[in-house]
């Protein structure tokens, strides 16, 4: 007898595989209610402390080695915001660990089924097997052992930490499913060909796909554990998302080729080189016309920084994030009118992120 059929297949919640005993999730459901009550709940307090000790201290916020280290120090003796930045980091350890430890004692399950989801349609999956990633995309993303690429199981890691982290306010993809919709199209109305790049484990482009039932919606992604997950995804509910690995910076597709193209919090987690090579490789596969829709951190506004604050650099120091400062200070919006786009509206729907939709000339 394996390990893994030791503990029955508990189903899912919502659309992710239950954990491997009922105690993990209770567990895990513990955690996403400290983190509700001890973190999202005082954000603002506590940024609008932190923000005010760096100005007295004269110390800039800034992401570096040094700039961390002045911040713990400015910091380090005001009891509210150290407990506040230690109880959020040992949260997130904790709950990662018990996920991972959870599904791994079915990991030899869930990888052949994995490996059984390659041949369901109604989607496809594409992947080098022998993809060397770079080392931009190596970080332990969000302290996740292994990052997006480092464990075999690390799309299932995301999903069920991802809904600890939002606190329960992303069940069933609620989140996604209300950017979806909300999502920008061209102005002439066509849209018959998407892409999602940074795709994750495709929770957008499942969404994407059921807004637009005919058009064709293709996924890419870097992580090899990201789109097998997400294939067996999206398959599990009989969604057409055809998911291929692929740098964002090097997209493998023709010149004008989508009518719509969006990303949802990839920017914060590439370097700002690699985001204007992808800006250029998104600007050559969008057709004219045709718009890119950008679901991402909002940037940092004067007297309002927002996550370029000291809590904001904290939690980029804390939570694995290294390109996030630079992304909310790298002014985006230049960048993109740079890249060829013109900036159609922006708007800012809340969970920390805004939207820009941005238009290609016709």
């Amino acid at each position: 007898m394996t390990l893994s059929n030791l503990y029955p297949d508990r189903g899912k919640v919502g659309r992710t595989p239950a954990l491997s005993q009922r105690a993990d999730e209770v567990y895990a459901d513990f955690m996403s209610d400290t983190r509700n009550q001890l973190l999202h709940a005082h954000w603002k307090q506590m940024s609008e402390r932190g923000n005010a000790m760096m100005a007295t201290a004269s110390a800039k916020i800034e992401h570096s080695h040094a700039g961390v280290a002045k911040a713990r120090e400015v910091i380090g003796d005001d009891l509210y915001l150290s407990t506040f930045l230690r109880v959020k980091r040992s949260c997130q350890e904790i709950y990662k660990q018990r996920i991972i430890d959870s599904y791994g004692l079915r990991e030899a399950e869930f990888l052949r089924r994995l490996d059984d989801a390659k041949k369901r349609g109604p989607g496809t999956l594409t992947y080098d097997p022998n993809f060397v990633y770079p080392d931009y995309a190596k970080v332990h993303i969000h302290i996740q052992p292994g990052g997006y690429v480092g464990h075999p199981l690390a799309g299932m890691l995301y999903d069920y930490g991802t809904s600890v982290f939002y606190g329960g306010e992303n069940a069933e993809d609620a989140l996604h499913v209300r950017l979806a919709q909300q999502t920008a199209t061209p102005l002439d109305g066509k849209v018959e060909r998407m892409l999602e790049i940074g795709c994750g484990i495709g929770q957008m482009a499942c969404e994407m796909k059921r807004r637009f039932p005919d058009a064709e919606m293709i996924a890419t992604d870097i992580s090899t554990p990201m789109i097998r997950y997400g294939h067996w995804r999206s398959a599990e509910q009989n969604i057409a998302v055809h998911f291929a690995q692929m740098p964002s910076e090097t997209l493998d597709f023709p010149d004008s080729h989508f009518d719509l193209v969006f990303e949802h919090i990839l920017f914060h987690e590439i370097p700002i080189p690699v985001l204007d090579k992808t800006l250029k490789e998104v600007h050559r596969v969008l057709r004219p016309g045709g718009t890119f829709v950008v679901w991402d951190f909002a940037s940092a506004e004067p007297g309002k920084p927002g996550y370029a604050g000291l809590v904001g650099l904290m939690d980029a120091a804390d939570n694995g994030e290294p390109y996030a400062h630079a992304f909310v200070t790298c002014n985006v919006e230049k960048r993109l009118e740079d890249a060829g786009f013109t900036i159609r509206e922006r708007v800012k729907p809340g969970v920390m992120m805004g939207a820009r939709v941005c238009d290609k000339a016709g």
